[in-house]
């Protein structure tokens, strides 16, 4: 098994399908594959070898979700960076790993000139952001893109490392996690008998971070039922009530933090949430009234907790 197999099926099954919209951007599975395909040729032509650890550090956006496929593509492996940790947490956890290339957007600038500095290792710093000066020393990530052809996947995979995550350090120093392409696909599958799966022909939205293990374990679950992964840069309630109705979402992924948030609008009242066919939560425990109201306002809707389902409208 290996995290690319669903962009293989896809082509095959559904190529002309919406595979990610971003803001003002969409693309086919076809055109994601191909841009895939492309950032994998650029970081070969990059120097990059197999098992190199390619970092991202970036908030959610339709380039994050090319990197997860790309680096594995490349024969790489993925190194996603924590964006609320300090300069000395990520600087610690680029040392441990000896991350070789950086991808990071405008939002983390400062502190990645302050990487390259601390950690010798990074050799290659790609501006993956959207506005703004180009980071100095750095390659711009449209220009690899459109300056490299498509190659072959590695298709890295089985026990092959395909991720390094890094523990929250609550008790002591971070500990980077190894999980192979068959960690991260069986969890995937995982999720499907448990009931975190897609609604078919479905649309996933990405509002929590996806740096964290949660998200990409979704992400990972979702690419396997071919869903259109719809991403925000962050969470925002009101945001949040105008994408699940404007691009018709049918599958979400909260903190509980977040449902309260999103149930304590103004806007929860009138917002068009009908298109919603599972809602899944976890990564703490949910106080029974913001569950009760969940389960109050959307009645039809399935609600999945950490694998287990709730309540099935």
């Amino acid at each position: 098994m290996y995290l690319t197999q669903s962009l293989h099926r896809a082509i095959q099954q559904y190529p002309d399908r919406m595979a990610s919209i971003f803001a003002d951007r969409s693309r086919t599975f076809v055109e994601h594959v191909d841009r895939v395909a492309r950032l994998a040729g650029g970081l070969t032509s990059l120097g990059v070898e197999p098992g190199d650890r390619v970092a991202m550090l970036g908030l959610n956006s339709d380039r994050y979700l090319e990197y997860l496929m790309a680096v594995p593509w490349a024969d790489a492996v993925l190194v996603p960076v924590n964006t609320r940790w300090s300069f000395a947490e990520v600087a610690d956890s680029f040392e441990d790993c000896q991350v070789s290339v950086l991808l990071v957007d405008h939002a983390f600038r400062d502190m990645a000139a302050r990487l390259v500095e601390r950690c010798p290792s990074v050799r290659v710093v790609i501006d993956a952001g959207e506005q703004g000066e180009p980071l100095p020393d750095s390659l711009d990530y449209e220009e690899l893109i459109r300056g490299n052809e498509p190659v072959p996947d590695a298709r890295r995979s089985g026990f092959d490392l395909a991720a390094i995550f890094y523990t929250g350090g609550t008790t002591g120093r971070s500990k980077g996690v190894m999980l192979s392409h068959n960690n991260l696909m069986t969890s995937a599958l995982g999720c499907a008998a448990a009931g975190f799966w897609a609604t078919p022909g479905g649309i996933f939205l990405h509002t929590a971070p996806m740096f964290h293990l949660a998200d990409l374990c979704l992400w990972a679950a979702h690419s396997l039922a071919g869903s259109t992964h719809v991403i925000l840069g962050g969470f925002e309630a009101a945001r949040v009530l105008e994408t699940v109705a404007e691009h018709r979402v049918t599958d979400l992924f909260l903190v509980p933090t977040m449902i309260q948030m999103l149930i304590s609008h103004p806007d929860i009242h009138t917002a068009d949430l009908s298109s919603v066919r599972r809602f899944c939560y976890g990564a703490s425990p949910i106080p029974p009234v913001v569950l009760d109201r969940t389960l109050e306002l959307l009645p039809d809707v399935e609600l999945v907790k950490s694998g287990s389902v709730v309540y099935e409208g």
